[in-house]
C-alpha cells in the first residue's frame, strides 16, 4: 500500500474511533472490520492458513511482552470504546473486556494468514494488560463521579394546585302547604317497538356542525404551526443579532488580527523565497581522521542455518533447516537419518533469496523469501527470513505450499 492509502486510512480510523466512544454501534462495527481487513490489503489479499504459537508465556517473558508499549496504548483505547458500546448492560466492564481479546485474537489470526506478523498467543498479553488499565482507570473515574447517598440533591417538586371544591348540590324542597300528587296506580306502560323502521337521518343542522368544527380545528392546526415557525425565525434572528454585534464589539480586534496574519504570511513566503546563505568553511588542523567503524555484518552473508516456526512433513520427510552460507541446501530428517538437498538454482541478495533444490523421489523444493532483518541479529527469539515454500511433485502437482518465518542460529 503507498503511504497516501495508509495515512488516508488511519484518518478514516481515527475518525471512526471518536464517533465510536459517542456509543454510535455503526461506527464501532465499521472501525472493526476496516481494522481488521487492514492487514490483507497490505499483501493485495493473498492469505494462507495462519501457524500459531499456542505456547503460553511464562514469568520470564511477560516483563518483555509488557514493554510493547504501542499494543499496550492501541487496546485500551479500543477496551475504552467496547466499554461505551454496552451503556445499558450491568456487566459492561466485563463484555468490554471480552470484546477487547476477542479482537486480540483476530488480529494474532490475520497476522498469521499475511505474513505481516506473527501468530502467538504470548502476543495477548499486552492487549489484555492495556484492556486491565483502561478498566481501571474507568472505574476510578466513575467512583469519583458518583455522588456519595448523603450529598445527593433531589429536585423539589411543584405544589399541587388545590381542587376547587365542588358546589353542594341542592335538593328540591317542596313549598309548605302543597302535596306532591301520588303516582298513578295500575297503569301500565305500553311495551317498546322492536318493529323494523326507517333508519334515523341526521338533521342537515348536525352536519352543519361537524363540518364548522373540522374546518375550526385545521385553522387552529395551521396556526400552531404559523407560531412555531415564527418562533424559530426569532430565535435565528435573535442569536445572528448577537452575533453581529460581537462582531461590530471586536471589529478592532478582528481587522488587527487579519492583518498581523496576513504580515506573518507574507513575511515567511518572503523568507522561503530568499536563498540559502553559503556555508562557511574554517580550515581545520591537520589530523588524522578517526578510524570508519567495521561494518555491521548483513544478515544475507552470515554463515549457519536458519530454522523454521512449523516443521512439515512431506512423504515421510519432516523439514528441519535451511543453509544459505557456506553452501545452499535444505535438511530433511527421516526416522533415524538426515537427508541434506543442495541447490542448484541460488539466488542470494542483500534483501531476497531464491532456492530451487531437487529432493530425490518426491520432487522440486522452490523457496522465495525476503530478510526481514538486514543486519545479523543476535536475538534468538526472532525471526529474520519470511519466504514462500512450495514442494511440486514430478507430475507438477503442488504437495505443499505456505509461508514460513525462520530464527538464524550460528553454526555448530
Amino acid at each position: 500500500m503507498s503511504p497516501l492509502a495508509v495515512r488516508i486510512g488511519a484518518g478514516v480510523l481515527a475518525l471512526l474511533a471518536l464517533i465510536a466512544l459517542r456509543g454510535k454501534r455503526w461506527a464501532y462495527l465499521t472501525f472493526v472490520l476496516l481494522g481488521l481487513l487492514y492487514f490483507p490489503a497490505q499483501t493485495h489479499f493473498r492469505v494462507h492458513a495462519p501457524n500459531c504459537e499456542q505456547l503460553l508465556p511464562t514469568l520470564h517473558l511477560l516483563v518483555p511482552l509488557l514493554h510493547n508499549y504501542a499494543y499496550i496504548a492501541l487496546f485500551a483505547g479500543f477496551y475504552w470504546m467496547s466499554w461505551a458500546q454496552f451503556r445499558t448492560s450491568d456487566a459492561r466492564g466485563v463484555w468490554a473486556l471480552l470484546a477487547t481479546l476477542l479482537v486480540g485474537a483476530l488480529v494474532e489470526i490475520a497476522e498469521g494468514m499475511t505474513g505481516r506478523g506473527h501468530c502467538r498467543v504470548q502476543d495477548l498479553v499486552p492487549d489484555a494488560a492495556g484492556a486491565l488499565g483502561a478498566a481501571l482507570l474507568l472505574a476510578g473515574w466513575s467512583r469519583l463521579r458518583r455522588k456519595p447517598a448523603y450529598v445527593r440533591l433531589v429536585r423539589p417538586r411543584p405544589a399541587a394546585a388545590p381542587h376547587p371544591a365542588a358546589p353542594p348540590s341542592r335538593a328540591f324542597v317542596p313549598p309548605r302547604g302543597v302535596v306532591p300528587p301520588p303516582p298513578p296506580r295500575g297503569v301500565v306502560r305500553p311495551p317498546p317497538d322492536f318493529s323494523p323502521g326507517p333508519s334515523p337521518v341526521t338533521p342537515p343542522a348536525d352536519v352543519a356542525r361537524t363540518q364548522e368544527t373540522a374546518h375550526s380545528e385545521d385553522v387552529s392546526a395551521r396556526r400552531q404551526v404559523v407560531q412555531h415557525l415564527q418562533a424559530i425565525l426569532g430565535r435565528l434572528r435573535g442569536m445572528s443579532q448577537r452575533l453581529w454585534a460581537m462582531i461590530l464589539g471586536r471589529r478592532r480586534t478582528i481587522v488587527v488580527g487579519g492583518i498581523l496574519l496576513a504580515l506573518v504570511g507574507a513575511g515567511a513566503f518572503v523568507i522561503l523565497r530568499l536563498p540559502a546563505p553559503a556555508p562557511v568553511v574554517t580550515e581545520q588542523p591537520n589530523t588524522a581522521p578517526p578510524p570508519n567503524p567495521p561494518p555491521r555484518p548483513l544478515q544475507s552473508e552470515a554463515e549457519g542455518y536458519y530454522e523454521p516456526t512449523y516443521q512439515f512433513t512431506v512423504s515421510d520427510r519432516r523439514f528441519t533447516r535451511l543453509t544459505l552460507r557456506p553452501e545452499p541446501f535444505v535438511t530433511f530428517s527421516r526416522i533415524g537419518t538426515r537427508q541434506e538437498v543442495g541447490c542448484e538454482d541460488a539466488r542470494i541478495g542483500q534483501d531476497a533469496v531464491h532456492l530451487r533444490c531437487e529432493l530425490e523421489r518426491v520432487g522440486v523444493v522452490t523457496i522465495d523469501g525476503r530478510f526481514t532483518s538486514r543486519f545479523v541479529t543476535s536475538s534468538l527469539d526472532t525471526p529474520v527470513l519470511s519466504a514462500l515454500i512450495t514442494i511440486t511433485n514430478t507430475r507438477g502437482e503442488t504437495l505443499f505450499s505456505a509461508r514460513e518465518s525462520f530464527y538464524w542460529h550460528a553454526p555448530d
